[in-house]
């Protein structure tokens, strides 16, 4: 007697089966040509600068900077990007981490042919890939360009130092101290060992926004950029129930907290603070500069014969 045996499975089955192997199989050969790929091309990693706390909003504000632009310019898929730390500044630290064990992990998977890594960082981002290459520095693994726009000298945990001696070009654009904005931020980076580290500086009129390619668009009435806020000092506080409710209950401190005259001395102290002597022209100007000079000295050291070193 025979039997007709069918299989269990639906008739199409087999031809599912090929289809999901033929796409492991592609889905392979991608990633080894995508690690190929960064085994064999420059490495970028950028961190940029101080920003609101919100991811949508902090993207519109820094579509353009200058930091996100060479990103978006790097033509080579081996290449990080983050945007910067919040007001407070305390996740500087953890970006700086973050980057550094991208770079590695890229450069770990060099051939032959040497790999060369650069960095650029604006503001707080500016101290972050600093640390990069400190990092980078105790696995023996050599930096061919740092790009600091303005590095400040605000991040917990990351304390000021010269240059790591692992870095062989800097390029470091600062704000000229006459604009007066933002003095109370001091500078990382500013010094290098000269032995190891082909330094360059240089000094921008324009406000500390213009540096990182991100200029304002308003000024005061008179024409010059303010930099500190529009708001009220006292109005938070007063329409706080909790704290209003304390204040009332303690007239010592109530006094105080309730002031609107304090509140409004309060207020021109703050927009006195964030006056700089810098219009919104020379702040697109200078920021226009400031975008020449370092995508100049960027294209410069990414050319295959390092001969010529841009000049200052």
């Amino acid at each position: 007697m025979r039997f007709n045996m069918q299989s269990p499975f639906p008739a199409s089955m087999g031809n599912y089966v090929s289809g999901q192997i033929a796409r492991l199989e592609g889905e392979r050969q991608r990633q080894a040509e995508i690690a190929a790929s960064y085994a064999a091309t420059d490495i970028f990693a950028g961190v940029d600068g101080t920003g609101v706390f919100n991811d949508r909003q902090y993207q519109l504000e820094f579509q353009n900077s200058f930091v996100n632009r060479m990103s978006r310019e790097w033509d080579t898929p081996a290449k990080f990007y983050r945007r910067g730390p919040s007001i407070d500044g305390i996740g500087t630290a953890n970006l700086a981490f973050a980057a550094f064990e991208h770079v590695h992990k890229l450069y770990s998977q060099k051939t032959g042919k040497p790999k060369r890594i650069f960095l650029a960082g604006y503001s707080r981002g500016g101290a972050a890939v600093a640390k990069v290459c400190d990092l980078l520095q105790d696995k023996n693994i050599p930096v061919h360009g740092l790009f600091l726009f303005d590095a400040v000298d605000r991040a917990m945990l990351i304390t000021p130092s010269f240059i790591p001696r692992n870095v062989r070009f800097c390029f470091h654009a600062r704000r000229d101290p006459r604009c007066n904005s933002r003095n109370s931020f001091g500078n990382y980076g500013t010094k290098a060992h000269r032995e190891n580290t082909i330094y360059r500086e240089k000094f921008f009129y324009c406000t500390h926004g213009g540096m990182g390619g991100v200029p304002w668009l308003k000024a005061d009435p008179d024409g010059f950029i303010n930099e500190a806020e529009d708001i009220d000092l006292g109005r938070p506080v007063v329409q706080n129930p909790l704290i209003r409710g304390l204040a009332l209950s303690t007239p010592a401190v109530g006094g105080l907290i309730l002031s609107d005259e304090l509140a409004r001395k309060g207020n021109q102290i703050y927009r006195s603070a964030g006056r700089t002597n810098v219009t919104v022209r020379q702040d697109k100007t200078g920021s226009a500069e400031v975008g020449q000079w370092m995508f100049a000295a960027l294209k410069e050291l990414r050319r295959d014969s390092a001969a010529g070193v841009p000049a200052s």
